[in-house]
């Protein structure tokens, strides 16, 4: 398979990510029309699963714009029904399907008919990078206060090394009394290969003794970049270090790309946290079908995690 494909609504739909976090495990089904890719939809199948790989926002179906744009009694959304139909008949064979779609995907209604059932996710996105000092009016006033405290105590850096990266990742999560759940090798190869294809930035803050306040790992294109990996150190938590990585990334993406997407969390205090930088709100379906053992499982998982201090 070919190293990066044109057919994408996110970095995450790239072969190289996929590559990365599903490799084997992956595959992509086309719908053409006269020899022209007019969709795509990239997968990965575990275990006669279909499911979303690690560390990825989205993934599921591209379709050309031609087919997206609205059109005259809206049968635009009748030729995306055939095409999603023809999609759905391509993928393997499976037990069960979880995935979370690019918010490109506005026209679900189709899975429903197929029997699929339909969950918004919600992000918050920046979209208007070329207007930075707009951007900046935007931010509540606790994130601006805690920028201009964050670069009274630290500088910002880039580049930093794999072994701190993921030690800093991991502190986060002892908050929760939880472990990191993905390992170093992941996230090594993420940063490396990110980088290979100018797709990935790392940001660390770092005062002037050499402690690391906090880390930030930025992923995306020229159409949208994601803050995917972040991290605090327990000790520099109020330090206001990764508001200040997030207001660099931001400003840094501005020269290359069009969006700044916080990835999201149904989390609450992850949620206000990310709203207070005052992005509009983007929703991505989450489109699921599951067998009976599969479905009990879904509706026992946030019970348990309640259960167990797990913040929902």
């Amino acid at each position: 398979m070919n190293d990066t494909s044109p057919y994408v609504n996110s970095v995450f739909e790239q072969p190289w990510w996929l590559d990365i976090v599903a490799p084997g495990k992956w595959g992509e089904v086309f719908v053409k029309e006269s020899n022209k890719v007019i969709a795509r939809f990239p997968y990965v199948l575990d275990k006669h699963k279909l499911v979303m790989p690690p560390l990825t926002q989205t993934l599921g179906p591209w379709i050309h714009s031609d087919y997206r744009q609205k059109q005259l009694g809206n049968t635009q959304t009748t030729l995306q029904k055939e095409i999603i139909k023809e999609l759905l008949m391509q993928l393997p064979k499976h037990k069960s399907f979880n995935m979370t779609f690019d918010s490109s995907n506005t026209y679900i209604l189709p899975y429903r008919w197929c029997g699929y059932s339909l969950s918004p996710t919600f992000s918050y996105r920046i979209t208007n990078l070329k207007n930075l000092d707009g951007v900046y009016a935007t931010f509540n006033k606790t994130v601006k206060k805690n920028i201009r405290s964050g670069n009274n105590k630290t500088k910002v850096l880039k580049g930093l090394d794999y072994d701190r990266f993921f030690n800093l990742l991991s502190e986060s999560f002892k908050i929760q009394n939880r472990e990191y759940p993905h390992s170093k090798l992941l996230i090594k190869k993420i940063l490396e290969v990110s980088s290979k294809h100018n797709a990935g930035t790392s940001f660390y803050a770092q005062d002037n003794s050499g402690n690391i306040h906090a880390t930030a790992f930025i992923l995306g294109d020229e159409r949208v970049h994601y803050y995917l990996l972040g991290g605090t150190a327990i000790a520099h938590r109020n330090s206001g270090a990764q508001n200040l990585l997030l207001w660099e990334a931001i400003r840094e993406c501005s020269i290359t790309s069009e969006s700044f997407d916080f990835e999201g969390s149904m989390v609450e205090g992850i949620e206000n946290f990310f709203r207070q930088f005052g992005g509009d709100q983007v929703i991505n379906y989450n489109i699921s079908k599951f067998g009976l053992i599969d479905t009990l499982k879904a509706y026992c998982k946030p019970k348990v995690k309640k259960l167990i201090g797990y913040k929902l």
